[in-house]
């Protein structure tokens, strides 16, 4: 009878490990802005959709602007990562720390108020969260809407460096944007979510292979933005 107990209970907590795994997989995101006509905003907005992989407290973005350009949000180290992949140079990497991002918006006061207003999307239940910013140094205010959902299982730290402090997951964000003098609201919608269990934690690291920024040609660096002697 012991035995069977045993049993019993490892079954249960194998179910409840089951559970707890954080969700894993692809979220694709859209840009748009429908009170705005203008067609190259539109292409603009265009390029800013997006899909990324997303796991636990971590995201990683893969662009293309004529190189190669990997972001890996990695909520657990608390650090943000940019990778550039560039023909003929290899991989080169910019860090920067929750301190360092921290020390650049010391200005910037996010405040959240949690409603009761909900929306579904892309299948998932959300409530609407106002972020209400400020800038401190010049008491300049302006607030954005989140959507914001705890079903996938995502940690809170996942929005260390955009959204601190937050609860939650955004999956639709509005937003104030100016274009050509005019102020627009730009919104970006999660469309799709789709599981994925090829995803790993390792995906989330800096490649082996990469080499720090700093230690990079001047001429790539000129290249890039990032100085360089004259």
């Amino acid at each position: 009878m012991t035995r069977i107990f045993t049993i019993i209970a490892m079954m249960i907590l194998s179910v409840s490990a089951f559970a707890q795994k954080p969700f894993a997989g692809n979220i694709t995101f859209e840009a748009t802005s429908p009170d705005c006509s203008d067609p190259n905003f539109a292409s603009q907005l265009a390029e800013e959709s997006q899909e990324i992989i997303v796991m636990g407290n971590n995201w990683r973005m893969n662009m293309s602007m004529g190189i190669d350009v990997i972001i890996i949000s990695n909520g657990n180290s608390k650090t943000l990562t940019t990778i550039f992949d560039i023909p003929g140079y290899g991989k080169y990497y910019n860090k920067v720390t929750a301190e360092k991002l921290q020390e650049a918006t010391a200005n910037i006061k996010r405040d959240y108020e949690y409603t009761d207003e909900t929306k579904s999307v892309a299948g998932y239940n959300c409530k609407k969260v106002l972020v209400k910013v400020t800038n401190l140094e010049t008491d300049e205010e302006n607030t954005e809407v989140l959507w914001v959902t705890t079903e996938l299982g995502l940690g809170d730290d996942i929005n260390f460096a955009q959204y601190p402090g937050l609860k939650g997951y955004p999956l639709c964000t509005e937003e104030k944007r100016e274009h050509n003098g005019e102020e627009f609201t730009v919104i970006t919608t999660a469309t799709k979510i789709t599981p994925n269990k090829k995803v790993k934690a390792t995906d989330f690291l800096l490649p082996s292979d990469a080499k720090d920024f700093e230690d990079a040609p001047e001429d790539l660096k000129k290249m890039l933005g990032g100085g360089g002697e004259e």
